[in-house]
C-alpha cells in the first residue's frame, strides 16, 4: 500500500467517518471548518491517491462529477433525482451481468456500476446498506 501524507490521512479520516459519500468541495468546506489550511487542487490529488492504492471508491454523480466512498466492496447506488443525493444498495453485485455481456460482446468485463434513479416517497434519510 502507498504511504499516505498528512494530509491524505485528514482526508482519508474525515471519508471514514462520513456516513455516506462526499465531494471534494465538500472535503474542502468540513477541513476548513476544522481549522485546517488546504487547496481543492491538494484534495483532488490525494483523493485521486487514495482510489488508485484501493483506500477508497470513486462514483459518478449524475451532477456533481466523482464522489467519494468508503464502501470499497462492489454494490449498487440509487440517486434521489430531487435531494441530489447517492445511496449505497445492499443488493448483491451481479456478477451474471459481467457473464452475459462477455457472451453477446466478447472480452472480458472486469466490473460494472449501475446507478438506478428516481424519487423516494420517503424523504428520511435512508441508510440502506
Amino acid at each position: 500500500m502507498m504511504k499516505i501524507t498528512k494530509q491524505g490521512q485528514q482526508i482519508y479520516d474525515l471519508i471514514l467517518s462520513s456516513d455516506g459519500h462526499m465531494t471534494a468541495e465538500e472535503i474542502l468546506i468540513e477541513l476548513k471548518n476544522q481549522n485546517l489550511k488546504i487547496g481543492i487542487a491538494t484534495i483532488y490529488r490525494n483523493l485521486n491517491a487514495l482510489f488508485t492504492a484501493g483506500y477508497i471508491n470513486r462514483v459518478r454523480h449524475p451532477e456533481l462529477g466523482y464522489i467519494y466512498d468508503k464502501n470499497k466492496s462492489e454494490h449498487y447506488h440509487f440517486y434521489d433525482k430531487e435531494t441530489k443525493k447517492i445511496y449505497d444498495l445492499n443488493i448483491e453485485y451481479q456478477e451474471e451481468l459481467d457473464r452475459l455481456v462477455e457472451k453477446i460482446f466478447g472480452g472480458k468485463v472486469e466490473s460494472h456500476s449501475i446507478i438506478f434513479e428516481g424519487v423516494l416517497n420517503d424523504k428520511k434519510d435512508h441508510k440502506w446498506s
